[in-house]
């Protein structure tokens, strides 16, 4: 009888053992409720005994909401999954996903080891071809006189235009990516830094073909310099003074960064390649 009655005790050792993490998802600026369901299918498919979640919320043109708000109402739907994850959860972010998770890796207090950032503008977005998917009768010669407002920072597109010719209005009215950046001195910088390093992996998705994210480059941290050349990751300010624990992390050896060529911006969920050998790999 001790015997019979140890098992279902060894059984839950071992599959405690063994589960993987739960992976959440967040989805991109204009996504529909079904928008990542193939990249959800694909993992429990391919990665069988994962649970997956796609935070149902916020679609459409929900999803230019400030991304403030956005952090606090996706946070407030992951929270109870990581409550219920003893050894944490996986975060996917595609897109404009991929800036408000890390919104939430840095603000707020979490259980996340892997964030996967999918095509995400992280140093950052100035690009023509992205204004025309969203607001087609501006040009990003002149998008910072609307952005670069009390106003146009209610829309979560502003808050992540990153202009290379008006940093000064970038910094004065941009409330997001230069807090996120750690370029702001603030009372929670600390706060922000210990949270993005508690990070095990960091995963970085991009390609020169996306059409969208404006450099495709920003996706790894990289930028434009005032003469629109591309500045890499390493070379960034906040990167060089580690303002946020990018650099920690990249000389610990927990950033990983994938260059895929010939994916367009909005394929990147459904690129079974792409899933199978830049995502799959990272969600034990």
């Amino acid at each position: 009888m001790k015997a019979y009655s140890a098992l279902p005790f060894t059984f839950f050792i071992w599959l405690s053992c063994t589960a993987y993490k739960p992976v959440v998802i967040i989805h991109g600026v204009w996504d529909l409720r079904f928008s990542l369901d193939f990249l959800a299918d694909q993992i429990t498919e391919y990665h069988p005994g994962t649970e997956v979640h796609v935070v149902d919320m916020l679609h459409g043109w929900k999803s230019l909401a400030p991304l403030w708000y956005q952090v606090k109402s996706f946070y407030s739907h992951i929270r109870p999954i990581m409550d219920a994850s003893q050894d944490g959860i996986i975060l996917i972010g595609y897109s404009q996903g991929g800036i408000i998770s890390r919104g939430i890796v840095e603000s707020m207090d979490h259980n996340i080891t892997t964030f996967i950032s999918l095509s995400s503008p992280q140093a950052g977005q100035y690009g023509d071809d992205f204004l025309r998917l969203i607001f087609p009768q501006y040009i990003k010669e002149t998008a910072y006189e609307v952005f670069y407002s009390r106003v146009g920072q209610r829309v979560s597109v502003a808050n992540y235009w990153n202009d290379p010719h008006h940093q000064t209005l970038y910094y004065k009215y941009s409330n997001y990516l230069p807090y996120l950046n750690n370029e702001i001195n603030e009372s929670y910088q600390k706060f922000y830094r210990n949270n993005f390093m508690k990070l095990k992996k960091l995963v970085l998705i991009g390609g020169p073909d996306d059409g969208v994210i404006t450099p495709w480059q920003s996706s790894h941290f990289g930028y434009f310099d005032k003469e629109e050349n591309v500045t890499e990751m390493r070379d960034q300010f906040f990167y060089q003074n580690d303002l946020f624990g990018l650099r920690s992390l990249d000389k610990a050896g927990k950033i990983k960064m994938y260059e895929v060529p010939g994916v367009y911006h909005t394929d990147w969920h459904h690129n079974v390649s792409v899933i199978k050998n830049c995502i799959l790999p990272w969600l034990d």
